[in-house]
C-alpha cells in the first residue's frame, strides 16, 4: 500500500509539471498567461481551468480537422486548380493562433506560424509533413493535450485533498 500523499507532496507535484510546461526545451506553455488563467479560479468554481483547457482542446481538435480535410488528397484533388484552398486554411490557422495566444500556448501558436508560411508559398508538401507541418502542429496539440490532462486532473486532486483537510 503507498504513502498517502500530503499536500505538499501535491503541491510540489503541481509545481514540477509546470516547470515542464514553461521550459523553453518543450514550448508548451506561456508561463504569464497560463498563470493568469489560473489566478481565474476560485473556492466558488473549483472546475474552471479544467472547463476552459476542455473548451480550448475542443476547439483546437476542430479546427486541426478541418485543416487536415483542407489539405487531404481527396479535397486537393476535387479543387478545380488543384490546390487545396490555402486562404480558408490561412484563416483557420489566425484563428487558432489566436486562441493558442490567449491560452499561452506558444508553441502550438509558433507552430500555426510555421504551417501559415507554407500556406503563403503554396507548398502543400511541406504543409502536410516535415518542419512546419500540420504534422508537427498536430504532434505539439497532442503533447499540450498529454501535459494539460495531467495537470487539471493534478489541481482536482489538490483542491479534493484541501477540502478535506479543511476544519472549518
Amino acid at each position: 500500500m503507498g504513502k498517502t500523499k500530503t499536500l505538499d507532496d501535491l503541491e510540489t507535484e503541481r509545481s514540477a509539471l509546470e516547470q515542464e510546461a514553461y521550459d523553453e526545451k518543450n514550448k508548451l506553455l506561456n508561463k504569464s498567461q497560463f498563470q493568469e488563467l489560473l489566478e481565474l479560479q476560485t473556492d466558488e468554481e473549483p472546475e474552471f481551468v479544467a472547463e476552459i483547457v476542455e473548451m480550448y482542446l475542443t476547439d483546437t481538435k476542430e479546427m486541426l480537422g478541418e485543416l487536415s480535410e483542407l489539405f487531404s488528397e481527396d479535397k486537393v484533388k476535387s479543387a478545380v486548380d488543384g490546390k487545396p484552398d490555402y486562404t480558408t486554411a490561412r484563416a483557420v490557422l489566425h484563428k487558432l493562433k489566436g486562441s493558442s495566444s490567449t491560452f499561452g500556448a506558444d508553441g502550438v501558436q509558433q507552430k500555426c506560424e510555421e504551417l501559415r508560411e507554407h500556406c503563403i508559398n503554396e507548398s502543400l508538401e511541406k504543409c502536410r509533413a516535415g518542419e512546419g507541418s500540420l504534422e508537427e502542429l498536430q504532434s505539439n496539440v497532442d503533447d499540450l493535450s498529454g501535459f494539460l490532462a495531467k495537470y487539471t486532473a493534478k489541481i482536482k486532486e489538490i483542491y479534493e485533498l484541501s477540502q478535506g483537510t479543511k476544519t472549518d
